[in-house]
């Protein structure tokens, strides 16, 4: 399962270098256009948009799975183990509601606008908007695994 785990996060780590690197060239080559050869790119701002919304929920996952966020954790480490164990659990329960929130608005999203297409592009909009309900997915299955380590870790 683990290794299953690690191949996902290799995947989704360079799944968003890789769009990094897309919405960057793509909005360096609309800046170029618009200032240099004084034409701009019709395309290019719906798809440096469309990239941006992939990379914030793929990272989003990413970082819950790295812990990247910011957390003010010092007091909540210092509590004895039962309270610790409360409170861990309530952050984590917020988390995953909000995590889920996020993955079934997401679908409903998705089903309202599985039929439209970008204005410029004519790309289906089904492809921009499978990144919510996909992210609210990941970060909850990385929050599961981190409480699982965080209640074992703390001999819980």
């Amino acid at each position: 399962m683990e290794r299953i785990e690690r191949l996902v996060f290799k995947i989704l780590y360079y799944f968003c270098a890789l769009l990094m690197l897309v919405m960057v060239t793509v909005i360096f080559g609309q800046v170029v256009a618009r200032y240099a050869l004084h034409n701009s790119l019709s395309w290019s701002e719906e798809i440096g948009r469309y990239t941006f919304v992939w990379i914030t929920f793929f990272g989003t996952a990413l970082a819950v799975r790295e812990r990247s966020h910011v957390a003010l954790d010092n007091l909540v480490k210092k509590l004895p183990v039962p309270l610790y164990k409360v409170i861990l659990l309530f952050g984590y329960v917020l988390m995953i509601i909000f995590s889920a929130v996020l993955a079934y608005e997401g679908w409903q999203i998705l089903q309202l606008g599985a039929f439209q297409v970008s204005a410029a592009t004519q790309m289906p909009m089904k492809y921009v908007y499978i990144a919510l309900p996909v992210g609210g997915v990941l970060i909850i299955l990385y929050l599961l695994k981190n409480f699982f380590e965080d209640m074992r870790n703390r001999g819980c």
